[in-house]
């Protein structure tokens, strides 16, 4: 029955789908910083230690003069900030503080320290430097003494082995 004034409607939507999966891209990479130079005098540096009279070398922690050296890195590009240096190699027998001598002189080792001595750095410690902006350079200043760890060291030769793996940021 139709009354006057009242109005129905009706809708009627139709949705039509189609099942489709959309695919996903996943996109992935790295951003590093490029690598800074190793300068040529610290790719295969030598360390020159001197020599040291046996009898100055028999009471435990004795040791020859310091002899200062450089590690350094050049032509760090713009945006390099810092470089940090892993110190590794073979560990004295009689203290894990210092690199063992491969040499014929016993029960002596390599001690390396920052420039003023204050600090000792055994293997598997990491020091880190600021790149400077201006010279685009970093620089690590250490030295390096043979000593005894236990005393009555022997004549004979000395020669230790340190390496070095640096990274920049």
């Amino acid at each position: 029955m139709f009354k006057p004034g009242l109005k129905i409607a009706f809708c009627l939507t139709l949705f039509s789908a189609t099942a489709q999966a959309e695919p996903t891209i996943s996109v992935s990479g790295n951003v590093v910083a490029s690598p800074c130079t190793i300068d040529t005098n610290t790719v295969n540096k030598t360390v020159d230690l001197g020599t040291v009279q046996r009898r100055d070398l028999q009471t435990a922690g004795e040791g020859a003069q310091w002899q200062d050296f450089d590690l350094l890195l050049t032509n760090c590009p713009t945006g390099t900030t810092k470089v940090t240096a892993l110190l590794s190699g073979t560990l004295d027998a009689q203290d894990a503080t210092a690199w063992k001598n491969s040499g014929t002189s016993t029960n002596m080792a390599l001690r390396i320290a920052s420039r003023d001595h204050a600090t000792i750095y055994a293997s598997g410690d990491s020091l880190e430097e600021t790149v400077n902006i201006s010279s685009r350079s970093a620089s690590f200043p250490l030295s390096a003494r043979m000593f005894t760890p236990q005393g009555n060291a022997t004549a004979g030769t000395f020669q230790s082995v340190m390496n070095v793996d640096f990274t920049w940021q």
